[in-house]
């Protein structure tokens, strides 16, 4: 074989060799993905039977709600507690549904303090929960800045507005004006399962206190405070100093309740469940679950074990 036959000979086996090697890498890549993506999976099915297990703990917790807190490790105070289960710890609470603004419920001055708490603009406030409204009426009759069927369909949206009550929150998806971004600041603050004008502030949140009319931001400020001193005495807390009407006691006599659950995956991810069960109706398996949710954890106050022991 000639020299420059010899040299060709010598390239095509340099660039098989780089083809292996590329094909082998790429192998060894695949491979490594595909070992992290079960892992993942496992981690997440893992934590998800935890975070039911967590749920349904709660629930059972539900039965000592009125025995004084230091009979009960896991009170219905709105926080996360510690529970060591199958070797995790898992974090699980639960406060009354009224803790949360019903959207059926909500009037018009309740429902636009509340928007304006988000960021909107008084006009845009005002045309969002006229919307609202309209949606919930019983009729065609259009609201000052509101939307009836006929503003839907010019809008190009094939569903008008259900003229009942919300079903879900999912609903709000469909309303005039509530943007995806808007959607996702009011989930956590609304209900439609309380079935009551009013708010218990004894597990509202801050926002949810701010759109209480006559609420200002230092009253709010120093509730909250003398909400959690209540708290870590084991007491009920007191009544907020404005508000009036629009906040109620309805606590240990509630029926509908909220349970959270949340635990940390080895992978350094905080997972959630959260589930509202009504407590006056019951199945072969416990009290009713009328929702259920997963998702990633959220910004609730965790109570740390040697505040428990304290």
């Amino acid at each position: 074989m000639s020299s420059p036959q010899r040299g060709v000979a010598l390239v095509l086996v340099l660039w098989v060799l780089v083809l292996l090697s590329v094909i082998a890498a790429a192998m060894s890549m695949t491979q490594r993905s595909g070992v992290a993506m079960v892992s993942n999976l496992r981690q997440e099915r893992e934590a998800r039977a935890l975070l039911d297990a967590g749920l349904h703990f709660m629930m059972l917790q539900l039965e000592n709600r009125n025995r004084p807190v230091e009979e009960n490790p896991w009170p219905v105070d709105g926080r996360l507690h510690p529970w060591g289960f199958g070797g995790a710890t898992l974090w699980v609470g639960a406060e009354t549904e009224n803790a949360r603004i019903d959207l059926n419920q909500a009037d018009e001055q309740l429902l636009a303090r509340l928007l304006q708490q988000l960021g909107l603009e008084e006009e845009t406030a005002w045309q969002v929960r006229d919307a609202i409204l309209d949606w919930r009426d019983g009729d065609d009759v259009h609201r000052a800045n509101g939307a009836e069927k006929d503003d839907y369909r010019r809008a190009g949206r094939p569903l008008g507005p259900r003229n009942g009550p919300f079903l879900t929150l999912e609903e709000l998806r469909q309303v005039m004006g509530v943007t995806p971004e808007l959607y996702s600041k009011l989930v956590p603050l609304l209900t439609v399962d309380a079935r009551q004008r009013t708010v218990n502030p004894a597990f509202a949140s801050r926002t949810v206190l701010s759109a209480i009319p006559g609420m200002t931001p230092d009253l709010v400020e120093q509730y909250l405070l003398d909400r959690q001193i209540a708290l870590e005495q084991g007491q009920t807390p007191p009544l907020p100093p404005a508000g009036g009407n629009y906040f109620g006691r309805r606590g240990a006599n509630a029926s509908i309740y909220r349970v959270f659950a949340e635990v940390d995956t080895p992978s350094g991810m905080k997972l959630r469940a959260e589930a509202v069960v009504n407590t006056r109706s019951r199945t072969p398996r416990g009290y009713r679950i009328l929702r259920r949710e997963y998702g990633k954890g959220g910004e609730r106050s965790r109570v740390q074990p040697q505040e428990e022991n304290g």
